[in-house]
């Protein structure tokens, strides 16, 4: 039997790091926005207990956390004759700060309860998820949230309906190499949803992404002339929104053609 699902990328609004954490990780503050950009996993099962794993972009197939995700839900859920053919059409940007990987290992965890008979309960997913990446409940959870903790504490909360125009960097940013780079205040500064609503909130990787990417600050102050531009995660996808599909069209009209600028809804 064959099972098609959509994998959809996110956006981060801000993204304020509070603190790295005893565990590695880091206290955040951010609010994820989900987007009309989706990857595609096509899951077909097989009469045997093979992982047969495919994806348009070569390189992916090596190391997934498509895989990653399945070996847990195996570990967790008993069932030891899981076989699968597995293809991935990879339509997000790889390293664009838009929670692709993550976004894929979410989906896997959701189709793999949902052709195996529902065999764990949604708070012992959670936890696989997390274990395999701090924005992966979040894709579990599959609503627009205000996001803190190391991306496990999250909070439903409603966001209008928007248009971004997206221009999506040219590199593969490594988040870890960016997170490296980053200097932590030894007193951090929380936002409110205040904040966020009167423009007081930023993304903290921006300047680190622009010193090392000129071309991604380039796309930057190309939006900035049209909208408030912000940049993703740890890049490089920079973005504005605008409240209807007329002032978008509109605004990328005056995007230069280089920039390659795409129109995509909220969701």
């Amino acid at each position: 039997m064959k099972y098609l699902y959509k994998s959809p990328a996110k956006v981060n609004l801000f993204l304020n790091i509070l603190r790295k954490r005893a565990d590695g990780y880091h206290d955040i503050q951010s609010i994820f926005q989900l987007i009309n950009l989706n990857d595609e996993l096509v899951f077909k099962t097989r009469s045997d207990d093979s992982i047969n794993f495919k994806c348009n972009i070569k390189s992916l197939e090596k190391d997934n956390l498509i895989i990653k995700a399945i070996n847990s839900y195996k570990e967790m859920s008993g069932i030891k004759d899981i076989g699968l053919d597995i293809f991935l059409k990879k339509n997000i940007p790889i390293g664009s700060g838009l929670g692709g990987g993550s976004s894929n290992a979410a989906t896997t965890l959701l189709a793999l309860n949902e052709i195996y008979d529902y065999k764990i309960k949604p708070s012992s997913l959670y936890k696989i998820g997390l274990s395999l990446g701090s924005d992966v409940p979040f894709f579990l959870n599959a609503k627009n949230a205000w996001i803190e903790g190391k991306g496990d504490v999250i909070t439903e909360i409603f966001l209008k309906p928007v248009w971004f125009i997206m221009i999506f960097g040219k590199h593969n940013v490594s988040t870890s190499d960016i997170y490296s780079m980053l200097e932590l205040p030894s007193k951090p500064s929380y936002y409110s949803y205040d904040d966020y609503i009167n423009d007081n909130s930023q993304n903290d990787f921006e300047e680190i992404v622009f010193n090392k990417y000129p071309s991604i600050k380039k796309s930057h102050d190309i939006l900035s002339n049209i909208g408030n531009a912000r940049m993703s995660g740890t890049g490089g996808t920079i973005f504005a929104s605008f409240d209807s599909l007329e002032r978008a069209k509109s605004a990328i009209s005056s995007v230069p053609r280089n920039q390659k600028a795409f129109l995509i809804s909220s969701l």
